[in-house]
């Protein structure tokens, strides 16, 4: 009975291939807590499921790992992600300014992490990328652009806000409402880029997989990793160009 609700709520939700293999056991576990069931109530959506498993996997696993680290003899995974955190950090100070690392490393280093594990699911089949979904990748965007809004206001104060009125304060009011539509495509831009290449980048893996399921996985897994390292980079990299903008002077 069980089995025969989930495959009609999977037809619900536009077919099998839209269905995440979490999303039952995440509903069921909802049930089983005795604060009711879920009937006359939406689902919850595939990329929530999703995106709290990301969530979830990085404080099970990442916050142990990070305890148990030793400086004097580090090893294997310890190494790697040092690497990481060392290159996130150049890129910080050599986009934004030497010694901004301290400042934006940790929201930073949350959005690489974040975005690049929910792209990474991808890879799996049988999963879905929280980052194949429009709510999750505006987001994202939308809290990159409201994070370098407040670094500016931080930085430049109430006077933040005089880029707004352009360079000649005669044609503000031609000004203000080009720079409104300069931030919002901004969050557009963020949004529908990593959208965009999530979704079409796990849709032809799933429709090769059907056709090759022997061969072809294996390369196609090895493209969705770098797209996955791609997107993340490309994501922290033009936040912290909007970052830099915020905090310049000229502002």
């Amino acid at each position: 009975m069980a089995a025969e609700e989930h495959a009609v709520a999977a037809e619900e939700h536009g077919g099998p291939e839209h269905f995440s293999s979490l999303h039952g056991p995440v509903n069921s576990a909802w049930e089983a807590t005795g604060l009711g069931d879920m009937t006359g109530i939406d689902e919850i959506p595939d990329h929530v499921v999703m995106g709290l498993f990301v969530a979830a996997l990085v404080a099970t696993l990442f916050i142990p790992f990070g305890r148990g680290m030793s400086l004097e003899r580090p090893r294997g995974l310890q190494q790697m992600l040092e690497m990481v955190v060392l290159g996130l950090r150049n890129l910080i100070d050599d986009v934004v300014g030497h010694g901004a690392s301290k400042r934006f490393m940790p929201m930073i280093g949350s959005f690489a992490m974040f975005i690049f594990l929910c792209n990474i699911t991808g890879s799996l089949f049988f999963l879905q990328p929280p980052t194949q979904n429009t709510n999750t990748t505006f987001a994202l965007s939308l809290t990159a652009c409201a994070y370098y809004h407040w670094q500016g206001l931080r930085k430049r104060g109430i006077g933040y806000f005089k880029h707004l009125l352009g360079p000649i304060p005669a044609l503000f009011i031609l000004f203000i409402p080009l720079e409104i539509i300069t931030h919002v495509a901004r969050a557009l831009s963020l949004g529908l880029r990593l959208f965009g290449n999530i979704y079409g980048e796990h849709l032809a893996a799933t429709v090769f997989f059907s056709m090759a399921p022997i061969l072809v996985p294996f390369p196609m897994m090895a493209l969705g990793l770098f797209g996955s390292v791609l997107q993340a980079f490309i994501f922290c990299m033009l936040t912290l160009v909007y970052i830099a903008g915020a905090e310049a002077e000229e502002h």
